[in-house]
């Protein structure tokens, strides 16, 4: 699978497509994925805040740790937990969300997923299990 590959599983979904998620890149052998999530006032926490919501950052967390594991397992997962440690505040900048899985198994799968700003500095770490297609 190549980046437009997973651009094209991306815009599949209504919701990604509205938060205007761009794959970055994809590495399907290694189960690693990067997105993009542009900055948009709709994100803010507040009417004229620039502080990003702490529920988009899981969003971000959840949508980059599925596909992970999808491109792995071939197919989309239901996340069963998802963990999020915020570090920072997101002010007024985009995130990109990089994630990897950590152990691809038969009935459930587990991806690490680090969320950095525009200047690349670390905003959150989550975690997510995700459940694996019946045969899979």
């Amino acid at each position: 699978m190549d980046r437009e590959a997973l651009q094209r599983m991306v815009d599949a979904s209504p919701l990604h497509r509205w938060m205007g998620l761009q794959a970055l890149s994809v590495d399907a052998a290694a189960g690693a994925v990067a997105l993009r999530l542009p900055w948009r006032d709709e994100f803010a926490r507040g009417d004229g805040a620039e502080q990003l919501h702490g529920g988009v950052t899981a969003a971000l967390i959840d949508v980059a740790g599925d596909y992970a594991v999808a491109v792995r397992a071939g197919g989309g997962v239901p996340t069963v937990s998802l963990s999020v440690d915020y570090l920072r505040v997101a002010e007024g900048s985009g995130l990109v969300a990089e994630a990897q899985v950590v152990k691809l198994g038969r009935r459930l799968s587990l991806a690490d997923v680090r969320v950095l700003d525009d200047a690349g500095r670390l905003i959150a770490v989550g975690r997510a299990s995700y459940a694996m297609p019946a045969g899979g």
